[in-house]
């Protein structure tokens, strides 16, 4: 396999910067990281945050602890989140398929 597509395999299904880190692009591969780093962390604490809140309103006793009551409130707060998960998305979606696009295109250039 050549050097070109081995990174961007590297950063498109490990991590965005493992490309770069393969091609020994230390700097870039730090920066693709920390932004794909933030994107998944605004991903993850808006996740769990709607999860804390269905937990609060269990134990609050608004509502009731069966199966099929927390996944309809799930499912209600799913069709709510798309707007605020968007940005997150965004941003971690952007960091991946630009280190992929990165990691060829320089790959391409040291071959």
């Amino acid at each position: 396999m050549n050097k070109p597509l081995k990174a961007a395999l590297f950063s498109a299904l490990i991590f965005p910067g493992a490309g770069q880190l393969l091609l020994k692009k230390y700097i870039s591969a730090i920066y693709f990281a920390i932004f794909a780093g933030v994107g998944l962390y605004l991903l993850f604490s808006n996740l769990m945050a709607r999860a804390q809140d269905i937990i609060d309103k269990v134990q609050r006793g608004e509502v009731s602890a069966d199966l099929a009551t927390i996944t309809e409130l799930v499912h209600q707060q799913s069709a709510i989140a798309t707007e605020s998960l968007s940005p997150a998305l965004i941003i971690l979606l952007v960091a991946w398929l630009v280190s992929v696009v990165e990691a060829y295109r320089v790959g391409k250039k040291e071959v």
